[in-house]
């Protein structure tokens, strides 16, 4: 069994409640098993499809691409969802112009930064 760290769970959450992405869709659930193998090893989020979808689809018992549609449509619903502006505010740049979102590879890089950065003052968190 994969260690559990309630820190990192509730850090994970908490944005992507505050992103609304929607907890009862399957993307909800792949997005945080992403993040949080972003957050733990940074060096995966180069190789999204190589490495972040395959585990997180063997997590799940889905399929890579399965997770990866779920992923973007997650990103999509919460777009939409979102109060005016929030994607702005958290992701500034990294939201193409031309569709309006975050791609997925970008969505899980920057919450996984953002959410490192902000465990590294938690005290009682570690790596």
């Amino acid at each position: 069994m994969e260690d559990f760290d309630p820190i990192l769970y509730r850090a994970v959450h908490d944005t992507l409640f505050a992103l609304s992405v929607p907890a009862h869709m399957d993307g909800f659930a792949y997005l945080a098993a992403a993040i949080e193998m972003a957050v733990k090893e940074p060096g995966r989020i180069h190789g999204v499809t190589k490495y972040i979808y395959p585990e997180v689809a063997q997590k799940f018992g889905s399929t890579p691409p399965r997770v990866e549609r779920s992923i973007r449509n997650a990103i999509e619903t919460a777009c939409a969802r979102s109060r005016f502006g929030a994607f702005d505010e958290y992701f500034g740049g990294a939201i193409s112009p031309d569709t309006g979102k975050p791609t997925n590879a970008m969505f899980i890089a920057t919450a996984a930064e953002k959410i490192r950065l902000s465990l590294l003052t938690h005290a009682s968190w570690k790596r």
